[in-house]
């Protein structure tokens, strides 16, 4: 195993490490390779634990070897302030879990790595987008803007792409003020003509929209969910009228309180011992799996025994902090 560069700042890592031929033969295989070499590479560079590792590149070499870079985060110690029979305020329509977790941070000492935050930020953007996947709204305005876009370009109408948007969103409010599904595809096709040609396009512009109309429908048959969830998402930020960075800064301040809230809560069960024994396991276990319809296991194949415990303990130190507060 060879380091090629490193960077350790802050308790954040980043590598790029050459498993050479013998390291995979030794290992048994390329992903069980790059494991052991990053488990060389923690030993090596003296660092305690590793946690969020990420593999952002892997590639074969012509020697039979893997060349891969991580990224990822040393845990940072954490001290512990007052956790338990804490005074916390909860209006009366919420729940006390997060007022009282928050509370609990508020003595806690940690230095933070940005991986933890940039991790959880990823977490919230990733919700995010699924929730708008979810509303079809968006995914109307990236259907209009796709079909305007083929469009503009075909008939060489000169919009640009702020402008193609701005008549995307008209087309999209109109059609979703009603029911969409019941506009033919002459009624679409006339609103996205007078978007582009307010004076009249003829016939030949509403041929191409047609056509764009129709490509536009084979196209989302032949997408995974997973892109057409990213154009709606992509919508969505054009109608929110911010970027994804600037989406991800607004996120910042949510993600370190979570951040620092799942720091706290491991830090409890440790200084709690809190274990769980196989009883709780099982009985969590028929809960999960008669919640979802599925034998249990298929559900402990689906999320592992050990995930599976590791989540529960953290539950039992929740509701530990969360109990023992006095709310008022």
């Amino acid at each position: 195993m060879k380091i090629l560069s490193c960077s350790i700042s802050g308790g954040d890592v980043c590598a790029t490490i050459l498993a050479e031929k013998e390291d995979c033969a030794r290992y048994g295989g390329g992903h069980a390779a790059v494991e052991g070499c990053i488990e060389l590479f923690r030993r090596e560079k003296e660092l305690s634990a590793l946690a969020l590792v990420r593999v952002t590149r892997l590639e074969e070499t012509a020697e039979g070897g893997l060349s891969f870079d991580f990224d990822a985060a040393v845990p940072p110690e954490v001290k512990l302030g007052k956790y338990l029979g804490l005074e916390v305020y909860v209006p009366a329509d919420e729940s006390p879990d997060l007022p009282v977790l928050l509370a609990a941070t508020e003595t806690m000492e940690a230095d933070i790595p940005e991986t933890y935050i940039s991790r959880k930020i990823d977490a919230l953007v990733q919700q995010r987008l699924e929730d708008v996947a979810q509303r079809p709204g968006f995914g109307t305005l990236a259907d209009m803007n796709a079909i305007l876009r083929r469009a503009n370009d075909e008939l060489s109408c000169g919009y640009d792409d702020a402008a193609l948007w701005d008549m995307a969103l008209a087309v999209s409010d109109e059609l979703n003020a009603g029911n969409m599904r019941a506009r033919s595809t002459g009624e679409i096709t006339e609103l996205l003509a007078a978007a582009l040609f307010p004076g009249g396009g003829g016939d030949h512009a509403f041929s191409v929209l047609e056509k764009a109309l129709d490509s536009r429908a084979e196209q989302k048959r032949s997408e995974s969910m997973e892109r057409l969830a990213e154009e709606s998402f992509a919508a969505y930020l054009r109608m929110a009228g911010k970027t994804e960075a600037e989406l991800r800064g607004e996120f910042r301040p949510q993600a370190t309180d979570l951040v620092r809230i799942d720091l706290l809560i491991d830090a409890v069960a440790r200084r709690e011992n809190i274990t769980l024994s196989d009883e709780e396991f099982d009985a969590a276990l028929e809960k999960i799996a008669s919640l979802y319809e599925l034998p249990p296991a298929e559900v402990l194949g689906m999320i592992g025994a050990s995930t599976l415990r590791f989540g529960l303990i953290r539950d039992k130190a929740r509701a530990m902090i969360v109990d023992s507060a006095d709310t008022f």
